[in-house]
């Protein structure tokens, strides 16, 4: 069954001077230890070291704040990904929060984390997708294009007032969802549930879903699927989600990278 992590339900970590850590997936939390993630959140100054080891892939999405991540300015438009050994310096410049998160076997899901990877993402200037069928969007986090690696696939999904997707499920993975602002409905298996900014919920392979903005605001999540390769089945008569990529950015910039119109699951991004 999916669960819900409310801000409540977090778990302390220990941490160091200048650095307080949550567990909002705690190791061990899930039945095959797939994924763990923690909030962090750092005064200016302090710093942390995010390091993996040889199977393992580690990834930091900047929630709030400045940073510099191994000496380069990093603010709240940054995901980053480190894996197969390699590690990465995050020294906040002022208050800082970020979600970090690491798969253990990563190798299981992709051999060549053992190769070692390192990536930072500028997800601001992704082309910005738009759904065929409704009003919501969407921003690519982590992909094989961008990350290099099929261990870990993420976007960033915009729900705007009044806008609702289809039921379906996914099949080849696991995946959560981490709510950045608004509130919206969570649809699991026939039951609504009410989601707000800083809760997650995780979803076990084939549980049907699907979401819904009944408020006057947007209502924003981040998405990651372990591993990242997967299907999506909708139910039967449902709309099946395709997307129609723009060719501007969030910030309404020609956009870094040019993608074609595919359906979610699909296509080379």
């Amino acid at each position: 069954m999916p669960f819900i992590v409310r801000r409540e339900d977090r778990v302390p970590a220990p941490g160091i001077d200048g650095v307080s850590r949550e567990w909002v997936i705690s190791p061990g939390r899930l039945p095959d230890d797939r994924l763990s993630l923690e909030l962090v959140r750092l005064e200016p100054g302090a710093a942390i070291a995010v390091a993996t080891d040889a199977d393992e892939l580690a990834w930091y999405q900047v929630l709030s704040g400045r940073l510099s991540v191994d000496g380069e300015p990093t603010d709240a438009d940054w995901v980053g990904m480190v894996a197969g050994g390699r590690r990465a310096t995050l020294a906040a410049e002022e208050h800082a929060q970020v979600v970090v998160a690491r798969v253990p076997r990563a190798a299981e899901y992709d051999a060549g984390v053992r190769d070692g990877l390192a990536r930072r993402v500028d997800w601001s200037t992704e082309p910005v997708l738009e759904s065929e069928h409704d009003s919501r969007r969407r921003i690519y986090l982590a992909s094989t294009g961008l990350w290099g690696t099929e261990a870990v696939k993420g976007e960033m999904i915009v729900y705007p007032p009044g806008a609702a997707g289809a039921a379906h499920h996914h099949e080849g993975a696991e995946h959560f969802q981490y709510v950045l602002a608004g509130v919206g409905v969570a649809v699991l298996e026939g039951e609504e549930v009410e989601l707000r900014a800083g809760d997650l919920l995780y979803n076990l392979e084939n549980e049907v879903h699907w979401f819904a903005n009944r408020s006057d605001e947007d209502f924003v999540f981040v998405e990651f699927f372990v591993p990242g390769q997967n299907r999506t089945v909708w139910v039967p008569g449902a709309n099946v989600c395709g997307w129609n990529p723009t060719a501007v950015d969030v910030k309404g910039r020609p956009a870094a990278r040019v993608l074609a119109y595919h359906v979610h699951g699909q296509g080379d991004v």
